[in-house]
Parts: C-alpha cells; structure tokens; sequence
C-alpha cells in the first residue's frame, strides 16, 4: 500500500522534494499542485511527481501527507482552503522559515484527528552559488547531507513527529529538533546575514 504525498508549491523546494523521493515509488504516490499550471508541468517533466492535480482540494482530499512549499504569504490563505478537505490522519507538513506565526494559524483551523509539522531544510551547499530560481533550481541531492530543523506544536502526535523524522532522512537530511522560537531567532539572524 503506498502513501499519497501531495506537495504543493513546486518551486525549488517542493519540485526538488519531489525528486528526492522518485526512487520511493514502491512507497509514495507524488501528487504535485502548483497555482501556476507551467509550473506544474515543467515539476512533472523533470520526474518529480507521479501526477498533477490543477485543484487545490482535489489535490489535498486523499493524501496522507501534504507538504506545503509555499511563501509565507500564501500560507494561511493555503490552509484555509486545504483544512476542511483533509481526511483524518492527515499530517501537514509546512517548509516555510517562519514557524512561529504559522503555527498559531493552524491552532486556529486544524480539524481534529489531522497533524502538523513544520521542517525547514538547509541546502546541499554545492548549490549555494547557484543564480536559478524556482523549479530550474530544483535538485535531486538539494538536501543531501544537511539538516532538517522540525518543529512540532505541543502535544503533536508521536506518528506525526516520526514522519517528519523519517522524511527528513529519505530527502538526506538529518533531523534537528528545534522550540518554533528558537527556531523563527535562527532564521532570522541567518537571513539578515
């Protein structure tokens, strides 16, 4: 039996998840959902997803983990719309470097019996230099040999915080556990250097 993913947002970070997992399909299902049909489109050509769904909660109804690899900006809005389409078991699983602000949105719309974790990936630095953006930076090995900085809200469900664990080693990454406040002051101080 394989698990559905649905990662939605396929810029760098969800189409090289994506392409991270392709070698996984005894296990994963890759559905990808980007607002941008191209984008979708190029994300599948390059072998990062299985299938796309052009409808957000078509593409979120039936999966057992959605990663979202969206801007900030478009979060809550996101999860607005995703929330009440998600069945029971559902984790989310949110890669956007600000934990705090988004964690108290999904308190706010999370259904019960549904999960969240936040992972914030740091990148392969053979990539560092690079000057493309979006799915033309997408990678395979983005996220070989870094860290995986989860971060969990309170009382998050033991399976929910292992799948993030374990996601995080079949991208390459080794998981770091990390307060959202924490969290939210490395980002920051990483972002203004």
């Amino acid at each position: 039996m394989s698990i559905q993913i649905t990662i939605v947002g396929l810029g760098q970070i969800g189409t090289s998840i994506g392409l991270a997992l392709k070698d996984r399909k005894d296990l994963l299902r890759r559905i990808g959902h980007d607002k941008e049909p191209n984008v979708a489109r190029q994300a599948e050509k390059l072998g990062a997803l299985d299938q796309v769904s052009f409808n957000l909660p078509s593409a979120v109804r039936q999966a057992d983990v959605v990663v979202l690899a969206i801007p900030v900006d478009e979060m809550r809005n996101t999860l607005e719309i995703i929330m009440q389409e998600i069945k029971p078991g559902c984790v989310i699983v949110d890669t956007s470097p600000v934990k705090r602000s988004v964690m108290d949105w999904v308190s706010d719309l999370l259904p019960e019996n549904r999960y969240f974790v936040a992972i914030t990936p740091t990148l392969n630095p053979a990539y560092l230099h690079e000057h493309n953006q979006g799915v033309d930076a997408a990678h395979e090995d983005l996220f070989k040999d870094g860290l995986m900085i989860i971060t969990t809200p309170p009382n998050t469900a033991n399976e929910a915080i292992k799948l993030a664990s374990d996601l995080s080693s079949m991208l390459g990454s080794t998981p770091l556990f990390s307060d959202p406040y924490e969290a939210d002051g490395l980002f920051a101080a990483s972002h203004m250097l």
